[in-house]
């Protein structure tokens, strides 16, 4: 028996749309069973457990059959390597939020493809799941910081994959503002432009070398400035009533940036630590009509991990 553990992330940081994330210390973890070492019936037996916060949780399940995204993702990963998929049994404990833009299917491929990997003793690297990860995922701003963790920046060229892992400063606190409702991410991109001016993507290039400028420097003031976007954010605030009067009340705050977390719904705020900043954005998001759950989040610098029991 072996666990997975996969970090939830935080994508796109402002004006770095499909290019940069951070992994968070929110977490699902996959028990895996295979062989004779669980007693069950069939091919795959999938038992979900539902940690995710009642009060965003929504309603939704987690599917236990083979559309279950895990283990389309180890069928997917079989087939590339030429493999059969044992039978399995995997208990799948969930506490990153469906739908909330803080990477809960990023975190199901990168789950599938370590367990594929241990499942089929394939021997790949991190480096060449991360690269499968990123051809099913589209892009890298989740996957790259779930299997790497801290803040990472990844562009592809073709099969090519480049990506500078960025160490996130402890002097940095990250409070995210979860609503009560969610946001797929076909829907939030549905509400994009298919094209985009000149000017809009020189504000967004000068933002993003501002915004990785300023995570490597510490020179953590430019934020407010760096974290400004043209690309997505405008056009999504229109399906999150209340995000911009969070940002905007958040910098008055003193928090240094705020900004979409992936396609949304979630916010996510960067500020100094050691501040009463949730306590004044917790009072603010009660003002909104939806519910928020505002809190702050750590860190995760190791990225997705697979440990097996002594």
């Amino acid at each position: 028996m072996f666990t997975v553990k996969v970090p939830a992330t935080s994508a796109n940081m402002g004006p770095a749309f499909d290019t940069a994330g951070i992994a968070l210390q929110l977490y699902n973890e996959i028990e895996v069973f295979a062989g004779s070492e669980k007693a069950f019936q069939g091919p795959l037996y999938i038992e979900s457990v539902n940690c995710i916060d009642p009060r965003i949780e929504a309603g939704q399940n987690i599917p236990t059959d083979q559309n279950n995204l895990i283990y389309t993702t180890i069928c997917w990963f079989a087939s590339l390597k030429g493999k059969n998929v044992p039978p399995v049994w995997f208990r799948q404990t969930d506490r990153i939020p469906l739908a909330r833009g803080l990477g809960s299917s990023a975190a199901c491929i990168v789950a599938g493809l370590l367990i594929g990997n241990e499942l089929l003793q394939t021997g790949c690297s991190t480096e060449e799941l991360l690269r499968l990860a990123v051809s099913l995922e589209g892009h890298p701003d989740n996957v790259a910081p779930a299997f790497l963790g801290g803040m990472v920046v990844g562009a592809s060229d073709g099969d090519r994959f480049e990506h500078v892992k960025i160490p996130v400063s402890e002097q940095l606190s990250f409070i995210s503002l979860i609503p009560d409702f969610p946001l797929s991410t076909s829907d939030a991109r549905d509400v994009l432009p298919r094209a985009y001016t000149k000017e809009q993507a020189v504000f967004n290039c000068s933002r993003v070398a501002l915004m990785v400028a300023a995570m490597m420097s510490g020179n953590f003031e430019s934020l407010s400035v760096a974290m400004q976007d043209e690309i997505h954010q405008p056009y999504r605030k229109i399906l999150i009533p209340g995000m911009e009067y969070l940002i905007r009340q958040s910098i008055e705050f003193g928090c240094y940036g705020g900004y979409l977390s992936g396609a949304g719904p979630t916010v996510m705020l960067v500020s100094p630590r050691g501040t009463d900043l949730v306590q004044k954005m917790q009072a603010t998001a009660a003002e909104l009509k939806n519910n928020w759950l505002v809190s702050e989040v750590l860190i995760d610098s190791d990225g997705a991990s697979v440990c097996y029991a002594e």
